[in-house]
């Protein structure tokens, strides 16, 4: 998964005309000194910008450990926040993939699932769950079995979000590495659809970093490889120079905005 691009929250924080340019310290600074919930919503995505694609070690986790803050902050001050809860879903997701721990993304569905709900009609919900059911099932059969992450559950919800009219550079190359795992039919789609990705036109520093990485996924769908395209998806993550858990204490669950009861 990547962290969706911020939208109208982040507009109301002091940080985003920072975060647009590319200066994601600033961004997150300034997201943290202004302490609101839109802020720390804004921090809590430069921070996984950081950890996930700039830094390595124990900066990233680091990183991804202060955005996981970050976002419980916004959450705790307006608990229906939707970017501060995808943007900690995303978060938790990773720290999940780091651990090799499924209470991770498990939460994280939670918080995935309760944004649906709140807004049947946002296609980056359903771009988000697209996204964690596609890196799950990737990540074997262990997770697929405890956590009932399945592929044909991914396609269902990237053509839901996409059928709602989702725009978002990160969701559709989500959509574009869903699709470069599959079989030789799904590449095809896949590199027809990156190339078109390429195509499009962006001034959000986020987006043409996700371009390059794009760009890189092409070279190796156009060998049409499937082991060669796997390991240029895998490659094309976030957080590929994340510490393992025996370096690096995990962000405790327990301390997290709890998931709704029903």
């Amino acid at each position: 998964m990547v962290v969706f691009a911020p939208t109208h929250d982040a507009i109301a924080s002091s940080g985003w005309e920072a975060f647009k340019r590319g200066e994601f310290y600033e961004a997150r600074s300034a997201g943290r000194t202004q302490g609101d919930a839109e802020g720390l919503s804004l921090a809590c995505r430069a921070g996984l910008v950081l950890g996930g694609f700039t830094e390595t070690d124990e900066a990233a986790i680091r990183s991804l450990h202060g955005a996981i803050r970050d976002c419980d902050k916004a959450l705790k001050l307006v608990p229906e926040h939707y970017f501060a809860k995808m943007s900690l879903a995303i978060a938790l997701s990773f720290e999940g993939k780091r651990l090799k721990r499924p209470s991770y993304p498990a939460r994280a569905r939670s918080y995935l699932l309760e944004l649906i709900e709140a807004e049947p009609n946002n296609p980056l919900g359903y771009g988000a769950l697209g996204a964690w059911h596609s890196e799950v099932s990737a990540a074997g059969f262990f997770a697929r079995i405890t956590l009932g992450a399945r592929r044909k559950k991914a396609s269902l919800n990237f053509e839901q979000a996409l059928l709602l009219g989702g725009t978002d550079y990160a969701l559709r190359f989500e959509h574009v590495k869903f699709l470069a795992r599959g079989n030789k039919a799904d590449r095809k789609k896949a590199l027809d659809l990156a190339q078109s990705l390429l195509k499009n036109d962006t001034d959000m520093a986020f987006d043409l970093l996700l371009k390059r990485r794009c760009s890189q996924l092409v070279e190796a769908l156009k060998l049409d490889n499937k082991r060669v395209v796997r390991a240029a998806v895998a490659k094309a993550a976030a957080f590929q120079n994340a510490i393992p858990e025996r370096e690096m204490s995990r962000f405790p669950l327990d301390d997290l905005i709890p998931v709704k009861t029903k």
